[in-house]
């Protein structure tokens, strides 16, 4: 927007924008400054104090406060009075709750971790057999105390037995390591608390498991002994000699979901025995057998919008200072677009390449239309023969072009990307695009924030632009004057013709096989030769009008030339230009558990090398911390515990102190239901914390693009003084684009989005 369109920002617009915040956050705020300001204090008075006289009615008048809209809000003591039941209450529940689980999981870790070891242990030889069962709660609690006695010790040896050693002993029991505990019997608790906490939430982390070998998961452990262990002087048998152990019973895990077993004719079963192969299992690194499989997290991770972006990069970018003007272009990135590499052909369908390789000879640019960056390898079960050339093709490209290599190996993926983590950056350039790119054509759907622009022949054009441009510059016709270079320009000038024939040369049993690589690599020499010539005005004139001409819509407005739109479609992609550069994106979002399973039993399959393929030899994400962000926080851990009848029980049998009474209670149903609530709340908090600032971001974004006026997609209209953007014609930018994120991130509808 202008500098005049800035000044003349009203009151009234100002207070639009102030009741939009209002009208989002006020429940949320409403009740964070009761629950946090008022209801807590009120909560402990109302152990501390008698009651007030009089005693106030729910209807009693207590605060007033004011709206944007200078509307008075009269908040009587009712609201304020159920506050500590329905918020404070329920918090403190959960909390409650919080410390009866550890003791309660460890316990169960604890006797599952020594059937886990007898059965780990049933046919190995005594010397092979090894112990690391978890200590019971007993031997803990003897340890602690040990180290706290010979810390007493230490202290009275240093000290004396006067009373300096004791008031030395307890600052260093007061300090973080020991719980900044007040007395010997709190630390104690702490650090037996402490140690118990370590293993207690064991089924809460995922691993990929490589204790058993591929005989003892296809035929099972025959037991050389009788395999039993003892609990609180009480043998269990699992089972006598000769007994087969069943490892799928045992852990609750599959094949081909859980695990994959190479086959026979496999190079690892060629390479070494089934007796000694050791196959990767996700699990969860629990004992207990109910809580081993980690597939139940799939879906609450799924609610998270979870994706798979594939990437590539450019440096080449608009100039901020006007769109009629070149873009800003590199030496480096020009010589890799217009320099030839050697790429395999993909077999067509139904056939394979066997020993007859197929190899192509294509510039840099000319690959750019090929990059599916992960997306093939999602598509299918079973990685064939031309989805992995696909993929080393798209590995070799972002090695040789692109400026960004990081993810090269994992042929452009970012991994795994949560897009409501996405979304709660700072940088809107990054999130509107995927955002729109998730939510699809706003011109189809009027559902996303920009339309997309099919340009398929993208890179074709750049292609044939840049090679004009190349062959067609003073400093290659200088070359070509050289009877030196005369030839070698010729030949290359043919090749970089748009309209020559298809440069696919079989390298492959080729007898001229080491002429055509030496040739490309003369080509390439020249090129590289020719292009550090240039000195940098003449480079960024010749070749940044390159760039600028083919992203640009070729329309006038607002007297600016040659701006171009926020997102292109090309062919399956997405290509958008930021401050950094060229972006080319392939998003792929996951919509149904299945889709996932297969992704995870796909790396089971690289790691246990069931389906080797050279290309693949480690796996392609960490299912070690796949899950972790949703999994690992104390909201979902209770909530998960709270949805088993056993655990409930369990806690329905423990006391507390509620947060209104002085009196030890039993947890019952209700209290239940109120930690769950307080679990709901938390969450949505949590979500609407992602529209923090939000709001501003977009405005800013919003400001600078109509300044900078480099995208045709921001309209800013003098006589209403306001932003829209195209398809979204009649509503205000700032308002569409945060109605819009506000219905992804919190799953609602806005009826009149964008209107106000």
């Amino acid at each position: 927007m202008s500098k005049k369109m800035q000044k003349n920002k009203t009151n009234e617009q100002k207070t639009k924008r102030n009741r939009i915040l209002w009208g989002t956050f006020w429940a949320t705020a409403v009740t964070a400054a009761i629950g946090a300001g008022i209801g807590i204090p009120l909560a402990q008075a109302s152990k501390a104090l008698p009651k007030p006289t009089p005693i106030l009615n729910p209807d009693s008048h207590i605060y007033r406060i004011e709206d944007p809209s200078g509307n008075k809000i009269d908040i009587n003591y009712g609201s304020i009075d159920k506050n500590p039941v329905l918020e404070n209450k329920n918090k403190h529940i959960f909390e409650e709750i919080k410390k009866h689980i550890s003791k309660y999981l460890y316990e169960q870790e604890y006797e599952a971790s020594l059937r886990y070891q007898a059965i780990y242990n049933a046919n190995k030889a005594k010397a092979d057999e090894k112990q690391f069962a978890l200590d019971s709660i007993e031997k803990i609690t003897e340890k602690v105390k040990k180290e706290l006695d010979d810390l007493k010790k230490q202290y009275q040896k240093q000290f004396g037995l006067e009373k300096k050693w004791e008031e030395k002993f307890l600052e260093e029991l007061a300090k973080d390591s020991w719980g900044k505990s007040k007395n010997e019997a709190q630390a104690l608790d702490f650090k037996i608390n402490q140690e118990i906490e370590k293993n207690a939430y064991l089924r809460y982390k995922t691993e990929v498991n490589t204790d058993w070998t591929y005989l003892e998961l296809k035929d099972g452990i025959k037991a050389n002994k009788k395999v039993s262990y003892t609990i609180k002087g009480e043998e269990k048998v699992i089972a006598e000699k000769d007994g087969i152990i069943r490892l799928q019973d045992e852990f609750n895990i599959t094949e081909n979901v859980d695990y994959v077993l190479p086959k026979e004719d496999s190079i690892e079963n060629q390479v070494d025995s089934k007796t000694s192969i050791k196959i990767p299992i996700f699990v969860t690194k629990s004992f207990v057998k109910e809580f081993k499989n980690p597939q139940r997290f799939i879906e609450p991770w799924l609610n998270k919008k979870q994706a798979i972006l594939s990437e590539f990069a450019l440096s080449a970018k608009q100039d901020e200072t006007g769109s009629e003007k070149p873009w800003k272009v590199t030496k480096d990135e020009i010589i890799k677009l217009l320099k030839f590499s050697a790429y395999e052909v993909p077999p067509k369908k139904d056939e394979t390449n066997g020993k007859n390789k197929k190899t192509e000879i294509k510039l840099g640019v000319e690959k750019l239309n090929d990059f599916a960056g992960f997306s093939n390898l999602i598509k299918t079960e079973d990685i064939k023969e031309e989805d992995e050339i696909k993929a080393n093709n798209d590995k070799l490209l972002i090695n040789n072009l692109s400026s960004d290599t990081s993810n090269a190996n994992k042929f452009g993926s970012k991994g795994f990307i949560n897009l409501e983590k996405t979304i709660s950056s700072e940088d809107p350039s990054s999130y509107l695009a995927l955002l729109s790119i998730v939510l699809g054509d706003s011109n189809d759907n009027k559902k996303g924030i920009y339309k997309y622009s099919q340009k398929d022949s993208l890179f074709d054009e750049l292609k044939k632009k840049i090679a004009k441009a190349f062959v067609e510059s003073k400093i290659f016709k200088e070359f070509e004057k050289l009877e030196i270079h005369k030839e070698t320009l010729e030949n290359l000038k043919k090749l970089l013709d748009d309209n020559r024939e298809n440069t696919m040369t079989s390298l492959v049993n080729n007898k001229n096989d080491e002429f055509e690589i030496k040739k490309y690599a003369q080509y390439n020499s020249k090129i590289e030769e020719i292009i550090n010539k240039f000195d940098e005005k003449d480079l960024v004139d010749i070749f940044g009008s390159v760039f600028r001409d083919t992203f640009s819509n070729e329309t006038n407005t607002n007297n600016a030339k040659k701006k171009i739109n926020a997102l292109y479609k090309v062919k399956n992609n997405f290509v958008s230009v930021t401050s950094k550069g060229i972006l080319i994106q392939n998003v792929h979002q996951f919509k149904d558990v299945d889709q996932v399973r297969k992704l995870i039993v796909k790396d089971l399959g690289i790691k246990s090398k069931a389906n080797y393929k050279s290309l693949f030899t480690s796996e392609l994400f960490d299912l070690t911390t796949i899950f972790s962000e949703v999994i690992s926080t104390n909201e979902f851990q209770i909530k998960d515990l709270l949805e088993n009848e056993d655990f409930k029980n369990h806690i329905k049998n423990q006391k507390f102190t509620p947060i209104d009474s002085d009196q030890e209670k039993e947890f019952s149903d209700e209290d239940i239901n109120g930690a769950t609530s307080y679990i709901s709340a938390f969450e949505k908090t949590n979500k609407t914390s992602i529209l923090n600032n939000k709001l501003d971001q977009i405005e800013k974004f919003i400001e600078k693009q109509v300044n900078d006026n480099l995208i045709e997609d921001f309209k800013y209209n003098s006589s209403e003084n306001k932003v829209t953007i195209s398809s979204h014609e009649g509503l205000n930018a700032v308002d569409y684009i945060f109605d819009t994120i506000v219905e992804y991130v919190l799953n609602v509808q806005i009826e009149k989005k964008g209107k106000r």
